[in-house]
C-alpha cells in the first residue's frame, strides 16, 4: 500500500504542477531512468530496436502520447519499476519479478497483471517496428 501511495504522489507531482513537462516527456525520462544502465536491457534495445535506450524511449513516449489511451497507467508503471530499480539496486528483469510479486500478493493494486504484461507486449512490439524501420521511429 505504501508503494501504491508512492507512486501516485510521484505522478500527482509530475503533472499538477503548473508548467509541468508535456506526458511525452515525461514518458521518455521515466522510461530513460528504467533502462538506463542496465546492460541487458541497453543491449536488448540495440539489438532488437537497432536504436539506443535514448531514441526508443522517446519513440515509446510519442507513440503512447499519440494513442492517447495508456498515458496515465504507464507513467504508473514505470514509477513503481524505476523505484524498486533504484531502492534495490534491481536490474529491469528484477524489478519485473518484484511487480509481478507485488501484483500477486495485492500489495500493488494501481494495475493488473495483464496491463503490466501489454507494456512489455508494446515494448517488444516497437523494438520489433523500428528494427525494420531502420532503428527510426515508426509514424504512430
Amino acid at each position: 500500500m505504501r508503494l501504491l501511495m508512492t507512486a501516485a504522489a510521484a505522478i500527482t507531482v509530475l503533472t499538477a504542477c503548473n508548467g509541468a513537462p508535456p506526458n511525452e516527456k515525461i514518458l521518455t525520462e521515466l522510461c530513460s531512468d528504467l533502462f538506463t544502465g542496465d546492460a541487458r536491457s541497453e543491449g536488448m534495445i540495440s539489438g532488437d530496436a537497432s536504436t539506443d535506450v535514448g531514441e526508443f524511449c522517446a519513440c515509446y513516449a510519442a507513440q503512447t502520447v499519440a494513442g492517447a489511451e495508456n498515458i496515465d497507467l504507464d507513467k504508473e508503471i514505470l514509477v513503481i519499476m524505476t523505484e524498486f530499480r533504484s531502492a534495490d539496486n534491481l536490474d529491469v528483469e528484477g524489478a519485473a519479478d518484484r511487480i509481478e510479486t507485488g501484483l500477486e500478493s495485492g500489495d500493488i493494486e494501481a494495475f493488473t497483471e495483464q496491463q503490466f504484461e501489454e507494456l512489455g507486449d508494446r515494448f517488444q512490439q516497437l523494438s520489433r517496428d523500428m528494427y525494420d524501420n531502420g532503428g527510426s521511429c515508426p509514424t504512430p
